[in-house]
């Protein structure tokens, strides 16, 4: 069972907008976990727990939000702030924000984290959070924050195989899928999650991205597609080039709604996510489109559910013994995701203006 951990903090903003996001595995008991906030002095500014808020299930993971909404102790998390997840004895995360000496890393005097000093995990700016892929091994900066969100593929996506397009939903363990090294990769494992209306409306961070037929470029996608907010798409342009000496990086779908024909559809009434994971992490085709398979780093497979890790390494038995954090493909930090939107839609240039279509199947 993979360790609870904060998968997006929101703080800056006040009260009313702050935000601390818990992932656990889906049906894990929660009611002893524990969420201190301290002062930068190590004292206790705030204690907080997970009773009477429901979470969001994506993926194999439990996401709980706490913020003022949900919570009545929570007061709130500032910059100057460190906060613990702990459950008795056992401390998960002692994390803060700021490097000295403003404040740096807190030493807790009371509290699960008494004695402890925390991991500075960086900053975000304000309307920014700081978010992670990888059960808090590590932390980016997200322009826009998605409580209750993580990144997958919905249900109707035609998916390029060896066979020609198939639904994601029809897919199975051992198809395989093209990717564009001009290869196929064997699917070692589907995961996915029906999001009612219910969902929805609770939580309208989970209202998909809607990348409409042609808006990447080059007629791409073939079909409407539809994406979590935080699924990464591949772009090539010679802007790419400009910004990153490089000719293609993956970007977050939640950051392309500034160009035209891609937007947040809330006005579908249900959705179903699926994650593909690969023995790598590949670029594959979604509609004719390249976007990414499932991220797995080392950490990252910690986030899939017991019996998805046991039957994924009895699968490929190397993946124990090797990490997998890496990735061939660039992933800008936030900001520079958004500044690379905005010269595209300056320019009214194409996302996939460079692709190398070739490569894309018919």
């Amino acid at each position: 069972m993979a360790d609870p951990y904060f998968s997006e903090l929101k703080y800056l903003g006040g009260p009313p907008q702050d935000f601390i996001e818990v992932a656990v595995d889906a049906g894990a008991d929660v009611s002893g976990l524990v969420v201190t906030i301290y002062n930068s002095d190590g004292s206790i500014r705030s204690t907080n727990t997970l009773d009477g808020i429901t979470p969001t299930t994506v993926a194999g993971r439990d996401v709980y939000v706490i913020d003022s909404a949900s919570s009545a102790t929570f007061t709130g998390l500032g910059k100057t702030n460190g906060i613990s997840l702990s459950d008795g004895s056992t401390v998960y995360q002692f994390s803060s924000f700021s490097d000295p000496p403003s404040p740096g890393p807190i030493t807790a005097t009371a509290g699960p984290a008494n004695g402890m000093s925390s991991t500075v995990i960086g900053e975000a700016g304000a309307g920014d959070s700081l978010i992670s892929t990888d059960n808090g091994g590590t932390y980016t900066v997200n322009t826009t924050p998605t409580p209750g969100t993580i990144p997958c593929l919905t249900a109707g996506t035609l998916i390029a195989t060896d066979q020609g397009p198939v639904l994601i939903e029809s897919l199975k363990q051992g198809d395989r899928v093209l990717t564009d090294h001009g290869c196929t990769q064997p699917l070692s494992q589907i995961i996915r999650r029906h999001v009612s209306v219910r969902d929805l409306r609770r939580n309208p961070k989970l209202y998909p991205v809607r990348i409409c037929a042609g808006a990447l470029g080059q007629g791409l996608p073939r079909r409407d597609l539809l994406v979590s907010r935080q699924h990464r798409m591949l772009i090539s342009s010679a802007i790419v080039k400009r910004m990153f000496e490089r000719p293609e990086v993956l970007v977050s779908a939640i950051k392309l709604v500034e160009l035209p024909g891609i937007y947040v559809d809330d006005r579908i009434t249900e959705v179903t996510y699926f994650h593909l994971v690969f023995s790598e992490h590949e670029v594959i085709y979604a509609d004719g489109a390249p976007t990414e398979s499932l991220l797995l780093g080392d950490e990252a497979l910690k986030s899939l559910p017991a019996a998805a890790m046991e039957e994924l390494f009895t699968l490929f038995p190397d993946l124990v013994e090797t990490p997998m954090q890496k990735t061939n493909y660039k992933i800008p930090v936030g900001g520079r995701q958004k500044r690379l939107i905005a010269r595209h839609a300056r320019n009214r240039r194409p996302l996939l203006a460079d692709y190398d279509s070739s490569s894309i199947p018919v």
